[in-house]
């Protein structure tokens, strides 16, 4: 079968000629500084700079989607922050009517003594009217009745 050459130090200089043949002088060296810096190997040093390219790639071949994007999730914003607006107007018409409402009930409530009492004094002039009429005691068992169902009683 095939052997195994053993990696010396002797392939690294077989990599960095085959790097200065394909890539020339000045890429070679420019690799091996990018390789210093970062601390690791040619090999490692070309790997990074193959992702790196890649990613750029990616966001020139993404980004103007990415930024449609960005700008329509930017407008359904604003347009959830008009909504908004919107919702806390409807709030506050609600909270006005809700308490022109309440004014109104409280304003009933207020006018309900001054009502009964302008019933009981009708009542009193048709009482006087009624007793004066030969139906009177017709017409009081008639009104006695009503008062009696409309309390519940029978």
């Amino acid at each position: 079968m095939y052997e195994r050459k053993a990696r010396t130090g002797a392939g690294s200089s077989d990599a960095k000629r085959v790097v200065h043949a394909r890539v020339g002088t000045a890429g070679a060296e420019t690799l091996e500084a990018l390789a210093r810096r970062e601390g690791v190997s040619l090999t490692q040093a070309l790997r990074n700079l193959l992702d790196e390219a890649r990613e750029r790639m990616a966001e020139e071949a993404f980004g103007p989607r990415l930024e449609s994007l960005a700008r329509t999730l930017l407008g359904v914003v604003e347009q959830q922050g008009r909504h908004a607006t919107r919702i806390e107007a409807l709030v506050a018409i609600l909270r006005k009517v809700e308490e022109g409402q309440m004014a109104r009930e409280n304003q009933i409530l207020q006018n309900l003594p001054v009502l009964l009492g302008l019933a009981q004094l009708n009542y009193a002039h048709l009482l006087g009217v009624v007793e004066s009429s030969p139906r009177a005691a017709e017409i009081s068992n008639a009104a006695q009745a009503r008062l009696r169902i409309l309390r519940g009683e029978g």
